[in-house]
Protein backbone atom coordinates (compact mmCIF):
# COMPACT_ATOMS: atom_id res chain seq x y z
CA UNK A 1 0.00 0.00 0.00
CA UNK A 2 1.11 3.72 -0.67
CA UNK A 3 2.79 4.94 1.92
CA UNK A 4 0.97 7.11 4.74
CA UNK A 5 1.40 10.68 5.17
CA UNK A 6 1.25 13.21 8.62
CA UNK A 7 1.64 16.25 8.82
CA UNK A 8 5.01 18.11 9.26
CA UNK A 9 4.96 18.26 13.35
CA UNK A 10 7.97 17.42 15.58
CA UNK A 11 6.93 14.87 18.84
CA UNK A 12 9.34 13.74 21.22
CA UNK A 13 7.91 10.77 23.22
CA UNK A 14 8.71 11.68 26.99
CA UNK A 15 7.08 12.64 30.10
CA UNK A 16 6.97 16.48 29.40
CA UNK A 17 6.58 16.29 25.65
CA UNK A 18 3.94 18.66 26.16
CA UNK A 19 6.14 21.10 27.23
CA UNK A 20 9.45 20.04 25.54
CA UNK A 21 8.42 20.80 21.80
CA UNK A 22 10.78 24.01 22.10
CA UNK A 23 13.79 21.24 22.03
CA UNK A 24 12.98 19.61 19.22
CA UNK A 25 13.56 19.56 15.56
CA UNK A 26 14.38 22.20 13.71
CA UNK A 27 15.03 25.56 15.30
CA UNK A 28 12.16 28.46 15.11
CA UNK A 29 14.59 31.03 15.62
CA UNK A 30 12.66 34.55 16.63
CA UNK A 31 14.98 37.64 16.07
CA UNK A 32 14.94 40.92 18.40
CA UNK A 33 17.14 43.96 17.63
CA UNK A 34 19.19 45.61 20.45
CA UNK A 35 19.63 49.19 21.17
CA UNK A 36 23.42 48.96 19.45
CA UNK A 37 22.62 48.08 16.34
CA UNK A 38 23.13 44.36 17.02
CA UNK A 39 20.52 41.29 17.09
CA UNK A 40 19.54 38.91 19.04
CA UNK A 41 18.90 35.45 17.59
CA UNK A 42 16.63 33.62 20.08
CA UNK A 43 15.99 29.69 19.17
CA UNK A 44 13.47 27.22 20.55
CA UNK A 45 15.48 24.59 21.78
CA UNK A 46 16.50 25.31 25.50
CA UNK A 47 16.01 28.91 25.14
CA UNK A 48 19.42 29.73 23.16
CA UNK A 49 20.16 33.28 22.70
CA UNK A 50 22.78 34.33 20.26
CA UNK A 51 23.78 37.87 19.59
CA UNK A 52 25.17 39.01 15.75
CA UNK A 53 26.65 42.20 15.10
CA UNK A 54 28.90 43.81 12.67
CA UNK A 55 31.79 42.25 14.88
CA UNK A 56 31.08 38.87 14.75
CA UNK A 57 28.65 36.14 17.21
CA UNK A 58 28.06 35.69 21.14
CA UNK A 59 26.04 33.06 22.73
CA UNK A 60 24.40 32.92 25.71
CA UNK A 61 27.12 31.50 27.60
CA UNK A 62 30.13 33.93 26.38
CA UNK A 63 31.47 32.04 24.11
CA UNK A 64 31.96 34.16 20.38
CA UNK A 65 33.33 34.11 17.48
CA UNK A 66 34.81 37.62 16.53
CA UNK A 67 34.68 38.14 12.50
CA UNK A 68 33.43 40.88 10.48
CA UNK A 69 32.40 41.40 6.69
CA UNK A 70 35.86 44.11 6.54
CA UNK A 71 37.60 40.36 7.44
CA UNK A 72 36.96 38.61 4.26
CA UNK A 73 37.30 39.43 0.65
CA UNK A 74 34.88 37.72 -1.74
CA UNK A 75 36.32 35.92 -4.20
CA UNK A 76 33.12 34.26 -6.11
CA UNK A 77 29.60 33.54 -5.67
CA UNK A 78 28.94 29.57 -5.62
CA UNK A 79 25.34 29.39 -5.34
CA UNK A 80 22.08 31.58 -5.16
CA UNK A 81 18.94 31.19 -4.05
CA UNK A 82 15.84 32.98 -3.63
CA UNK A 83 16.93 34.39 -0.13
CA UNK A 84 20.24 33.16 0.27
CA UNK A 85 23.47 33.51 -1.04
CA UNK A 86 26.66 31.67 -0.75
CA UNK A 87 30.01 33.14 -2.07
CA UNK A 88 33.73 31.77 -1.41
CA UNK A 89 35.77 34.06 0.38
CA UNK A 90 39.70 34.83 1.30
CA UNK A 91 40.24 35.12 5.30
CA UNK A 92 43.65 36.89 5.21
CA UNK A 93 44.09 36.69 8.94
CA UNK A 94 44.34 33.17 8.56
CA UNK A 95 45.50 32.65 5.09
CA UNK A 96 42.71 30.70 3.90
CA UNK A 97 39.76 30.41 2.13
CA UNK A 98 35.95 29.97 3.57
CA UNK A 99 32.22 29.32 2.65
CA UNK A 100 30.12 32.74 3.50
CA UNK A 101 26.50 31.82 3.93
CA UNK A 102 24.42 35.25 3.71
CA UNK A 103 20.17 34.83 4.43
CA UNK A 104 18.09 37.12 4.76
CA UNK A 105 17.43 37.44 8.37
CA UNK A 106 13.27 38.22 7.36
CA UNK A 107 12.47 34.50 5.94
CA UNK A 108 11.52 32.70 8.85
CA UNK A 109 12.50 29.16 7.51
CA UNK A 110 15.88 30.08 6.17
CA UNK A 111 16.97 32.23 9.29
CA UNK A 112 16.01 28.45 11.36
CA UNK A 113 18.24 26.71 8.75
CA UNK A 114 21.03 29.46 9.18
CA UNK A 115 20.37 28.66 13.29
CA UNK A 116 20.89 24.81 12.74
CA UNK A 117 24.05 25.43 11.35
CA UNK A 118 25.13 27.35 13.68
CA UNK A 119 24.09 25.46 16.35
CA UNK A 120 25.10 22.25 14.72
CA UNK A 121 28.98 23.42 14.63
CA UNK A 122 29.37 26.08 16.96
CA UNK A 123 29.69 23.62 20.02
CA UNK A 124 32.14 20.94 17.83
CA UNK A 125 35.89 20.45 18.59
CA UNK A 126 37.78 22.26 16.49
CA UNK A 127 38.95 20.38 13.35
CA UNK A 128 37.11 17.29 14.35
CA UNK A 129 36.77 14.74 12.05
CA UNK A 130 33.95 14.69 9.54
CA UNK A 131 32.30 17.85 10.05
CA UNK A 132 32.70 21.52 8.02
CA UNK A 133 34.47 24.03 10.67
CA UNK A 134 32.51 27.04 11.96
CA UNK A 135 34.60 30.15 11.40
CA UNK A 136 32.28 32.60 12.71
CA UNK A 137 29.04 34.74 12.05
CA UNK A 138 28.59 38.27 11.42
CA UNK A 139 25.29 40.88 10.79
CA UNK A 140 25.21 43.60 8.10
CA UNK A 141 22.48 45.73 9.17
CA UNK A 142 22.28 47.75 5.80
CA UNK A 143 21.82 44.58 4.15
CA UNK A 144 19.01 42.31 6.35
CA UNK A 145 21.70 39.93 6.30
CA UNK A 146 23.36 37.41 8.65
CA UNK A 147 26.36 35.73 7.40
CA UNK A 148 28.27 32.45 8.39
CA UNK A 149 31.42 32.01 7.59
CA UNK A 150 32.71 27.71 7.10
CA UNK A 151 35.76 26.21 6.23
CA UNK A 152 36.01 26.03 2.87
CA UNK A 153 36.23 22.51 1.22
CA UNK A 154 37.84 22.88 -2.50
CA UNK A 155 37.64 19.14 -3.64
CA UNK A 156 33.53 19.71 -3.96
CA UNK A 157 31.07 16.94 -3.02
CA UNK A 158 31.29 13.54 -3.34
CA UNK A 159 28.57 14.27 -6.26
CA UNK A 160 30.83 16.52 -7.78
CA UNK A 161 33.71 13.99 -7.70
CA UNK A 162 31.42 11.02 -9.27
CA UNK A 163 30.52 13.47 -12.05
CA UNK A 164 34.18 13.16 -12.55
CA UNK A 165 35.14 9.35 -12.04
CA UNK A 166 31.43 7.83 -12.25
CA UNK A 167 32.51 5.20 -9.67
CA UNK A 168 34.68 5.84 -6.50
CA UNK A 169 36.40 2.82 -5.45
CA UNK A 170 35.73 0.66 -2.14
CA UNK A 171 39.42 1.53 -0.62
CA UNK A 172 38.91 4.92 -1.22
CA UNK A 173 35.48 5.04 0.27
CA UNK A 174 36.68 3.22 3.34
CA UNK A 175 39.15 5.98 4.48
CA UNK A 176 35.56 8.71 3.43
CA UNK A 177 33.05 6.76 5.53
CA UNK A 178 35.37 6.03 8.65
CA UNK A 179 35.71 10.04 9.06
CA UNK A 180 32.13 10.27 8.04
CA UNK A 181 31.07 7.68 10.38
CA UNK A 182 32.97 10.23 12.99
CA UNK A 183 31.10 13.12 12.37
CA UNK A 184 28.13 11.18 12.78
CA UNK A 185 29.12 9.96 15.79
CA UNK A 186 29.25 13.18 17.47
CA UNK A 187 26.25 14.33 16.06
CA UNK A 188 24.23 11.28 17.05
CA UNK A 189 26.12 11.02 20.40
CA UNK A 190 26.65 14.54 21.47
CA UNK A 191 24.66 17.03 20.09
CA UNK A 192 21.40 14.58 20.01
CA UNK A 193 20.95 15.40 16.40
CA UNK A 194 19.58 13.62 13.27
CA UNK A 195 21.40 15.41 10.26
CA UNK A 196 17.90 14.08 7.96
CA UNK A 197 19.91 14.85 4.49
CA UNK A 198 22.96 12.81 4.01
CA UNK A 199 24.02 12.63 0.76
CA UNK A 200 26.69 12.50 -1.59
CA UNK A 201 25.76 16.40 -2.32
CA UNK A 202 25.72 16.64 1.46
CA UNK A 203 29.69 15.38 1.86
CA UNK A 204 32.30 17.74 1.03
CA UNK A 205 36.13 16.91 0.31
CA UNK A 206 38.99 19.03 0.65
CA UNK A 207 42.18 18.36 -1.48
CA UNK A 208 44.04 16.88 1.52
CA UNK A 209 41.56 14.10 0.98
CA UNK A 210 39.30 14.75 4.21
CA UNK A 211 35.65 14.36 3.98
CA UNK A 212 33.40 16.65 5.96
CA UNK A 213 29.44 16.35 6.14
CA UNK A 214 27.36 20.17 5.69
CA UNK A 215 24.52 21.87 5.64
CA UNK A 216 22.43 21.17 8.47
CA UNK A 217 19.53 23.71 8.05
CA UNK A 218 16.89 20.68 7.93
CA UNK A 219 18.47 19.01 11.01
CA UNK A 220 16.55 17.75 14.01
CA UNK A 221 17.88 18.58 17.40
CA UNK A 222 16.31 15.77 19.78
CA UNK A 223 16.37 15.55 23.87
CA UNK A 224 18.27 11.96 24.18
CA UNK A 225 19.40 8.85 22.45
CA UNK A 226 15.92 7.20 23.00
CA UNK A 227 13.89 10.36 21.39
CA UNK A 228 12.34 10.40 18.31
CA UNK A 229 10.90 12.52 15.27
CA UNK A 230 8.17 13.15 13.09
CA UNK A 231 8.72 15.62 10.92
CA UNK A 232 8.60 14.73 6.64
CA UNK A 233 11.38 16.76 6.20
CA UNK A 234 14.54 15.80 3.61
CA UNK A 235 16.01 14.53 0.23
CA UNK A 236 13.45 11.94 -0.50
CA UNK A 237 15.72 9.29 -2.94
CA UNK A 238 17.96 9.31 0.33
CA UNK A 239 14.91 8.86 2.76
CA UNK A 240 14.64 5.45 5.15
CA UNK A 241 11.50 3.47 4.95
CA UNK A 242 10.30 4.53 8.41
CA UNK A 243 10.53 8.54 7.70
CA UNK A 244 8.54 7.72 4.18
CA UNK A 245 6.37 5.77 5.91
CA UNK A 246 5.65 8.17 8.54
CA UNK A 247 6.98 6.34 11.52
CA UNK A 248 8.46 7.59 14.29
CA UNK A 249 12.30 7.95 13.60
CA UNK A 250 15.60 8.92 15.31
CA UNK A 251 19.90 8.39 14.38
CA UNK A 252 18.94 5.45 12.36
CA UNK A 253 17.61 7.07 9.53
CA UNK A 254 20.94 8.60 8.55
CA UNK A 255 22.76 5.43 8.89
CA UNK A 256 20.32 3.99 6.06
CA UNK A 257 20.99 7.53 3.86
CA UNK A 258 24.60 6.98 4.48
CA UNK A 259 24.22 3.15 3.32
CA UNK A 260 22.43 4.51 -0.14
CA UNK A 261 25.18 7.49 -0.73
CA UNK A 262 27.41 4.57 -0.88
CA UNK A 263 25.68 2.31 -3.08
CA UNK A 264 25.65 4.96 -5.34
CA UNK A 265 29.74 6.23 -5.18
CA UNK A 266 30.23 2.41 -5.89
CA UNK A 267 28.69 1.25 -8.57
CA UNK A 268 28.23 5.09 -10.31
CA UNK A 269 24.48 4.51 -9.87
CA UNK A 270 21.24 5.54 -7.72
CA UNK A 271 19.62 1.29 -6.27
CA UNK A 272 16.10 2.87 -7.22
CA UNK A 273 14.28 3.80 -10.48
CA UNK A 274 14.04 7.68 -9.60
CA UNK A 275 12.62 8.58 -13.03
CA UNK A 276 9.19 7.42 -11.88
CA UNK A 277 8.15 10.34 -9.87
CA UNK A 278 8.78 11.17 -5.95
CA UNK A 279 5.47 8.63 -5.18
CA UNK A 280 6.39 5.78 -6.93
CA UNK A 281 9.85 6.40 -5.68
CA UNK A 282 8.89 5.76 -1.82
CA UNK A 283 6.77 3.23 -2.64
CA UNK A 284 9.39 1.58 -3.85
CA UNK A 285 11.73 2.46 -1.09
CA UNK A 286 9.65 1.33 1.46
CA UNK A 287 8.06 -2.04 -0.64
CA UNK A 288 11.33 -3.67 -2.09
CA UNK A 289 14.10 -5.42 -1.00
CA UNK A 290 16.48 -3.18 -0.01
CA UNK A 291 19.86 -2.92 -2.58
CA UNK A 292 22.84 -5.42 -2.63
CA UNK A 293 26.19 -5.02 -4.11
CA UNK A 294 26.90 -6.73 -6.56
CA UNK A 295 29.05 -9.88 -5.44
CA UNK A 296 31.41 -9.92 -8.81
CA UNK A 297 32.38 -6.31 -7.77
CA UNK A 298 33.26 -6.07 -4.42
CA UNK A 299 34.49 -7.59 -1.07
CA UNK A 300 32.09 -9.12 1.62
CA UNK A 301 33.43 -6.58 4.02
CA UNK A 302 31.83 -3.72 1.96
CA UNK A 303 28.59 -5.83 0.28
CA UNK A 304 28.05 -6.37 4.40
CA UNK A 305 28.75 -2.66 5.46
CA UNK A 306 26.12 -1.16 2.94
CA UNK A 307 23.89 -4.02 4.02
CA UNK A 308 23.88 -3.49 7.42
CA UNK A 309 23.18 0.35 6.49
CA UNK A 310 20.18 -0.84 4.41
CA UNK A 311 18.58 -2.68 6.80
CA UNK A 312 14.56 -2.06 6.59
CA UNK A 313 13.99 -2.29 10.28
CA UNK A 314 15.95 0.63 11.65
CA UNK A 315 16.48 -1.32 14.68
CA UNK A 316 18.55 -3.56 13.17
CA UNK A 317 20.99 -0.71 11.45
CA UNK A 318 24.26 -0.51 13.67
CA UNK A 319 25.24 2.75 15.02
CA UNK A 320 27.91 5.22 14.00
CA UNK A 321 30.02 3.67 16.45
CA UNK A 322 29.31 0.35 15.70
CA UNK A 323 29.81 0.75 12.13
CA UNK A 324 33.74 2.38 12.80
CA UNK A 325 34.67 -1.72 14.42
CA UNK A 326 32.90 -3.25 11.39
CA UNK A 327 35.62 -5.42 9.07
CA UNK A 328 35.21 -3.06 5.91
CA UNK A 329 36.32 -0.16 8.22
CA UNK A 330 39.11 -1.89 9.98
CA UNK A 331 40.41 -3.76 6.59
CA UNK A 332 41.51 -0.38 5.13
CA UNK A 333 42.34 1.74 8.18
CA UNK A 334 46.42 0.83 7.95
CA UNK A 335 46.15 0.00 4.11
CA UNK A 336 47.99 2.36 1.71
CA UNK A 337 44.77 3.72 0.91
CA UNK A 338 45.70 7.94 -0.79
CA UNK A 339 42.82 9.80 -0.65
CA UNK A 340 44.53 12.98 -0.97
CA UNK A 341 46.11 11.71 -4.69
CA UNK A 342 42.41 10.43 -5.64
CA UNK A 343 41.40 13.76 -4.89
CA UNK A 344 44.02 15.27 -6.57
CA UNK A 345 43.41 13.71 -9.94
CA UNK A 346 39.32 15.14 -10.50
CA UNK A 347 40.29 18.34 -9.08
CA UNK A 348 39.27 21.67 -11.43
CA UNK A 349 42.53 23.30 -11.77
CA UNK A 350 40.63 26.64 -12.45
CA UNK A 351 39.56 27.03 -8.79
CA UNK A 352 43.40 26.38 -7.55
CA UNK A 353 44.23 29.46 -9.85
CA UNK A 354 41.82 31.49 -8.27
CA UNK A 355 43.58 30.51 -5.10
CA UNK A 356 46.96 31.44 -6.35
CA UNK A 357 45.44 34.67 -7.64
CA UNK A 358 43.62 36.03 -4.39
CA UNK A 359 46.57 35.00 -2.01
CA UNK A 360 49.36 36.88 -4.42
CA UNK A 361 47.20 39.29 -5.02
CA UNK A 362 45.79 40.37 -1.02
CA UNK A 363 49.87 39.89 -0.30
CA UNK A 364 50.90 42.48 -2.60
CA UNK A 365 48.35 45.07 -2.15
CA UNK A 366 49.11 44.44 1.78
CA UNK A 367 52.58 45.32 1.64
CA UNK A 368 52.15 48.10 -1.10
CA UNK A 369 49.50 49.90 1.57
CA UNK A 370 51.94 49.47 4.58
CA UNK A 371 54.05 52.36 2.54
CA UNK A 372 57.64 52.83 1.94
CA UNK A 373 59.06 50.76 4.48
CA UNK A 374 57.81 47.52 3.46
CA UNK A 375 58.30 48.19 -0.71
CA UNK A 376 61.95 45.63 -0.27
CA UNK A 377 59.27 42.90 0.64
CA UNK A 378 57.83 43.14 -2.63
CA UNK A 379 61.33 42.76 -4.46
CA UNK A 380 61.31 38.60 -4.42
CA UNK A 381 58.21 38.83 -6.91
CA UNK A 382 60.43 39.88 -9.82
CA UNK A 383 62.89 38.28 -11.75
CA UNK A 384 65.59 40.05 -14.01
CA UNK A 385 63.09 39.51 -17.06
CA UNK A 386 60.63 41.22 -15.03
CA UNK A 387 58.94 44.21 -16.87
CA UNK A 388 56.58 46.78 -14.46
CA UNK A 389 54.52 49.13 -16.67
CA UNK A 390 53.15 52.31 -14.31
CA UNK A 391 51.05 54.74 -16.29
CA UNK A 392 52.84 53.56 -19.79
CA UNK A 393 56.34 53.98 -18.28
CA UNK A 394 58.65 50.82 -18.32
CA UNK A 395 61.09 49.17 -15.49
CA UNK A 396 62.62 46.67 -16.14
CA UNK A 397 63.91 43.97 -13.57
CA UNK A 398 63.82 44.36 -9.26
CA UNK A 399 66.35 47.56 -9.11
CA UNK A 400 64.73 49.51 -11.67
CA UNK A 401 60.78 48.27 -10.67
CA UNK A 402 61.64 48.99 -6.70
CA UNK A 403 63.01 52.59 -7.72
CA UNK A 404 59.67 53.02 -9.95
CA UNK A 405 57.39 51.23 -7.15
CA UNK A 406 59.46 54.16 -4.42
CA UNK A 407 58.95 57.03 -6.47
CA UNK A 408 55.24 56.01 -6.82
CA UNK A 409 54.70 55.68 -3.15
CA UNK A 410 56.15 58.72 -2.33
CA UNK A 411 54.13 60.81 -4.79
CA UNK A 412 51.28 59.10 -3.02
CA UNK A 413 52.20 60.07 0.26
CA UNK A 414 52.10 63.71 -0.09
CA UNK A 415 48.27 63.11 -0.20
CA UNK A 416 47.93 61.50 2.92
CA UNK A 417 48.10 57.76 3.81
CA UNK A 418 47.24 55.59 0.80
CA UNK A 419 46.00 51.91 0.74
CA UNK A 420 44.90 49.82 -1.73
CA UNK A 421 41.56 47.92 -2.10
CA UNK A 422 40.38 45.12 -4.21
CA UNK A 423 37.11 44.40 -5.56
CA UNK A 424 37.50 41.82 -8.28
CA UNK A 425 40.24 39.72 -9.53
CA UNK A 426 39.77 37.72 -12.80
CA UNK A 427 42.07 34.74 -13.20
CA UNK A 428 42.86 32.71 -16.84
CA UNK A 429 45.74 30.08 -16.73
CA UNK A 430 48.22 30.72 -19.91
CA UNK A 431 49.02 27.35 -20.82
CA UNK A 432 50.53 24.57 -19.99
CA UNK A 433 53.94 26.02 -18.44
CA UNK A 434 52.61 27.46 -15.43
CA UNK A 435 51.90 30.76 -16.36
CA UNK A 436 48.68 32.57 -15.38
CA UNK A 437 47.24 36.00 -16.04
CA UNK A 438 45.74 37.76 -12.71
CA UNK A 439 43.82 41.34 -13.27
CA UNK A 440 42.92 43.08 -10.55
CA UNK A 441 40.38 46.11 -10.27
CA UNK A 442 40.38 48.20 -7.25
CA UNK A 443 40.46 51.20 -5.68
CA UNK A 444 43.45 53.56 -4.05
CA UNK A 445 41.79 55.27 -0.86
CA UNK A 446 43.49 58.05 0.48
CA UNK A 447 43.72 58.60 4.50
CA UNK A 448 41.07 55.68 4.96
CA UNK A 449 38.37 57.91 3.60
CA UNK A 450 36.77 55.03 1.37
CA UNK A 451 33.69 57.14 1.64
CA UNK A 452 34.53 59.75 0.91
CA UNK A 453 34.06 61.68 -2.96
CA UNK A 454 37.14 62.24 -4.27
CA UNK A 455 39.06 60.56 -1.97
CA UNK A 456 39.37 57.33 -3.98
CA UNK A 457 41.33 56.94 -7.38
CA UNK A 458 39.83 53.55 -9.51
CA UNK A 459 43.03 51.67 -10.48
CA UNK A 460 43.39 48.88 -13.04
CA UNK A 461 46.11 45.93 -12.62
CA UNK A 462 47.26 42.97 -14.93
CA UNK A 463 49.94 40.68 -14.00
CA UNK A 464 51.54 37.56 -15.64
CA UNK A 465 52.69 35.41 -13.09
CA UNK A 466 55.43 32.42 -14.11
CA UNK A 467 56.57 29.54 -11.61
CA UNK A 468 59.34 30.47 -9.90
CA UNK A 469 62.05 27.84 -8.56
CA UNK A 470 62.08 30.34 -4.83
CA UNK A 471 60.72 28.29 -2.09
CA UNK A 472 59.23 31.07 -0.64
CA UNK A 473 57.30 32.58 -3.43
CA UNK A 474 55.53 29.64 -6.15
CA UNK A 475 55.06 32.19 -9.01
CA UNK A 476 57.12 35.71 -9.89
CA UNK A 477 55.82 38.50 -11.65
CA UNK A 478 57.15 38.07 -15.30
CA UNK A 479 54.75 41.66 -16.88
CA UNK A 480 52.91 44.09 -14.67
CA UNK A 481 50.74 46.83 -15.83
CA UNK A 482 48.71 49.33 -13.72
CA UNK A 483 47.03 52.36 -14.78
CA UNK A 484 44.54 54.29 -13.34
CA UNK A 485 40.92 54.71 -14.58
CA UNK A 486 39.29 57.70 -12.45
Amino acid sequence: MPPRFLPPVVHVPTDEADNNEASQSSLNASIRNTESGGMNICTNSMNNHYRFDKEGMKKEDGQSFKLSEHDVKIVKTLGRGASSVVHKAFYPAQNKFVAIKKISIFEKEKRSQLMNDIKALCNAPPNLPGLVQFMGAYHVPESGQISIALEYMDGGSLADVLQVVKRIPEDILSRITAKVLTGLQYLHRKSHMVHRDIKPANILMNMEGEPKITDFGISAFIDNTLAVCHTFLGTVTYMSPERIDSNPYSYPADIWSLGLALYECAVGAYPYDATVGPLQLMIQVVEEASPVLPGADFSEEFRDFVSQCLKKNPAERPTAEMLLQHPYIVKYANADVDVKSFMQSVHNDQDRLDEVSVRFATKYYDILSQGLNRLPDLLPLYSEQSVFTHEGEKSLGPAQISARLKNVAQMNSAFGKVSYEIDHIDTQSLGGDGCVAVHVMGRMVVGGMAHVTGACSVFSESFTLSKSQDGNYPYFVANQIFRMIK
